[in-house]
């Protein structure tokens, strides 16, 4: 099968960061190989101590589904009342923007990423980033 390398993990995360300090963001970075075993994890100083679980959630969302769960999250309005929470949060997979599969040149499944410090957009948009 194929993987996702340590030194690979640790560029995307890097990318990551970056774009988490330019937008002025404490996020949490969580990646995970196509197993959904943790291969390199990494939290920003003053991020939500809550985003540690919900990063590695979104990164299991990615793998177990291959897709990004922007795609997969039901639609968010603030101000609104949540849908029923089973829907966003079941088995350990989460529904909520941040989190993207990774793939090879070939188009094989190497892992996920998922990011949490933000709000869903932000996440993703910050998963977005970190994989470009």
């Amino acid at each position: 099968m194929p993987e996702i390398t340590l030194e690979h993990a640790h560029r995307i995360v890097t990318r990551g960061r970056t774009a988490a300090q330019d937008s002025g963001m404490n996020a949490v970075f969580a990646i995970l190989d196509q197993g959904a075993n943790l291969v390199t994890f990494s939290r920003m100083d003053n991020a939500w101590l809550a985003s540690n679980e919900l990063a590695i959630a979104k990164a299991r969302t990615s793998v177990m589904l291959q897709a990004p769960t922007e795609t997969l999250n039901p639609p968010l309005t603030v101000g609104e009342p949540l849908p029923h929470f089973d829907h966003i949060h079941t088995g350990g997979l989460l529904l909520l923007g941040g989190g993207v599969p990774l793939f090879d040149d070939d188009g094989k499944l190497i892992g996920g990423l998922g990011v949490s410090g933000g709000t869903p957009d932000q996440d993703a948009a910050l998963a977005r980033a970190a994989t470009a």
